[in-house]
């Protein structure tokens, strides 16, 4: 009897402790799953973390300190960028948060060190560009790095609304599944220049042609531009062609 007490006894208490494992697991997930949410619509509809705002031409500002007279210069230029790409579309009107602190826009980017000078969410269904510290006096936008850490402001918003417009011209899907090379060298070539300075751009890739560490991008600007200018394809030739990476990186590296 005491035996059979025993065990009953024990197996209550394997009920009891999975019970509670199961909902303590639960409510983790549940925990999880809201932190996802909210973060996803954070990211959607960042406008509550924002007090200022401005809407100039086709785009729109916001900003957690005062906008003076200084955005209206750095708007310009984009917009005059933006003017030359064959894509270049007024339904997109990109919402640009300025977030002017490396901390709040690794939080808010996803931008783990803040190492990045802008970003979109392409996957998401909106036009929101978060942009990092930045000084609107100067067109200038930084990022944490020992070096190349500045570049212009205005070129970082044009090549961010870049991604926009090859979404809007050539949908959802193919803006995710297309080659990194193509849309982020265009988005390049629409900003007017990679970061890293022409002569360096050019040193690095010719020491060192197998790996491009630390001029990835200089490298996808330079292989956009030659297809556009040398070559004279159009923007939807250049979208829609299949190439031969290596050949073609050969190619622009000769001409070097």
């Amino acid at each position: 009897m005491k035996k059979a007490l025993s065990s009953s006894l024990a197996v209550y208490r394997q009920y009891r402790a999975a019970k509670a494992n199961s909902k303590a697991y639960r409510i983790a997930r549940y925990l999880v799953v809201s932190a996802t949410v909210a973060y996803v619509l954070l990211l959607s509809f960042p406008q509550v973390l924002f007090a200022h705002e401005i809407s100039y031409r086709n785009l729109e500002v916001y900003s957690r300190e005062p906008l003076d007279q200084n955005i209206y210069a750095v708007l310009d230029k984009v917009e005059s960028r933006l003017a030359t790409s064959e894509i270049n579309n007024r339904e997109i009107r990109p919402k640009i948060f300025i977030t002017n602190s490396h901390g709040f826009y690794a939080f808010i980017s996803l931008s783990l060190g803040g190492n990045s000078f802008g970003k979109g969410f392409p996957v998401l269904p909106t036009n929101n560009i978060f942009i990092n510290k930045s000084d609107l006096a100067k067109d200038l936008v930084f990022r944490r790095a020992v070096a190349n850490n500045e570049r212009s402001l205005s070129g970082v918003i044009a090549h961010e609304t870049t991604h926009l417009l090859v979404r809007k011209k050539f949908g959802y899907w193919r803006n995710l599944t297309m080659p990194v090379w193509k849309k982020e060298g265009y988005a390049e070539y629409v900003a007017g220049g990679s970061t890293l300075p022409f002569e360096t751009g050019v040193k690095m890739w010719k020491e060192n042609p197998k790996d491009g560490t630390g001029y990835q991008y200089f490298k996808y600007y330079m292989l956009v531009k030659y297809l556009l200018e040398h070559d004279n394809l159009s923007v939807e030739d250049l979208f829609n062609r299949d190439f031969d990476v290596q050949l073609l990186e050969e190619r622009v590296l000769n001409s070097l």
